[in-house]
């Protein structure tokens, strides 16, 4: 009988040791994992992983997530090391250890997120100071750094060293486009235009590159900022990089939306062409007066309906054909239609009609 039961027994312990060898080689597994979230937890509070003097916000996030790796790493360890007594706790680091995978994929997600937001709020910055647009060229660079401290005597004095106010920074960026597009969030910075101007900057003066389009860029500013350029010799009838009538540019962009009827006023009272026309290269609206630009927008929005209206108001011509054959009289028509089949006509849309009425512009 004893000899029957040694093949079994025998199997049976190279079993157990083939167990324990897993189980070990499992443990070094573990060690090592956890010695690894050590070392990354360490690193990254460091900052090694990535520079936390790219930001303070990325130098608490590398504080905060190192630290994180840390403590996995070193519960992962302490569970481990009490897996001699027993197995139970090498599962417990095992848990412990790939929790920590889905924390690593948001650090690493979130991380270059943040970077991404720090290279753009720096972007930002660099363009706000001047230093993008001017940076190379440190005379150029003194007006622009006192443009932005809004201070009109280091303009003056700044300016001295400069031979030519139109001269170009990067891409052809000019000092009075620089204050133009800067005053769009900064109001304030309108009495560094007119500086600029008093000093000599033309505000007609392009070198075809876009960011050198100071007059056509006044038109999404403020009404005192248009008129600034325009009492300093400003043409009402320029066009914009892209050939188009400044006056038809009024309604871009979301800056100063109360100061667009002003706006327009000041180039018509200055001589703008009404019937300015969108050019012929347009994809959109090409050929369109401004009278039928603002009518076509009407369904979108309805105090381009009141706009139309006061363009008639002046005197805008309502027989002008576009080159789809398009003029007002057929839009009209066109709209009213619309509103009879869906949603019902805005209130600015019923003076319009009637104006068309006693006018007999409609047929």
């Amino acid at each position: 009988m004893g000899s029957v039961g040694a093949p079994s027994l025998c199997k049976s312990s190279w079993a157990d040791k083939t167990a324990i060898v897993i189980w070990k080689v499992f443990q070094i597994v573990l060690w090592l994992a956890a010695g690894a979230y050590g070392v990354v937890g360490v690193l990254t509070i460091t900052g090694a992983l990535g520079g936390s003097r790219e930001a303070d916000s990325l130098s608490r996030a590398y504080i905060v997530f190192g630290s994180l790796f840390l403590m996995i790493g070193v519960m992962a360890a302490v569970a481990t090391l009490f897996a001699n007594k027993w197995r139970g706790w090498l599962i417990l680091a095992a848990v412990i250890l790939c929790l920590g995978l889905p924390l690593g994929l948001f650090v690493a997600f979130w991380i270059d997120m943040e970077k991404g937001e720090v290279h753009r709020r720096q972007g930002e910055e660099e363009v706000r100071s001047g230093r993008w647009d001017f940076g190379d060229q440190p005379a150029l660079f003194a007006v622009a750094h006192a443009i932005v401290k809004n201070d009109q005597e280091a303009i003056r004095a700044a300016a001295k060293a400069l031979p030519d106010l139109q001269a170009p920074g990067r891409d052809g960026t000019t000092l009075l486009y620089f204050a133009v597009t800067q005053s769009w969030q900064r109001p304030e910075l309108v009495e560094s235009v007119k500086t600029l101007l008093s000093l000599g900057a033309d505000p007609n003066y392009t070198n075809g590159h876009r960011d050198s389009f100071a007059l056509a860029n006044a038109v999404h500013g403020s009404a005192r900022l248009l008129q600034s350029m325009l009492d300093a010799g400003g043409n009402p009838n320029a066009r914009d990089e892209f050939g188009r009538p400044i006056i038809l540019m009024n309604w871009y962009l979301g800056y100063y939306p109360n100061d667009q009827r002003a706006r327009l006023d000041l180039l018509l009272d200055r001589g703008a062409d009404i019937n300015s026309t969108m050019p012929e290269i347009e994809s959109e609206f090409a050929g369109y007066t401004l009278l039928l630009y603002r009518t076509e927008m009407g369904p979108r929005y309805s105090d381009a309906y009141a706009d139309a209206l006061h363009l008639l108001e002046r005197r805008a011509d309502p027989n002008c054909v576009a080159g789809d054959g398009m003029n007002f009289s057929k839009m009209l028509i066109q709209h009213r239609e619309q509103f009879t089949r869906g949603r019902g006509a805005p209130a600015e849309f019923a003076p319009l009609w009637k104006w068309a009425q006693a006018h007999g512009i409609l047929r």
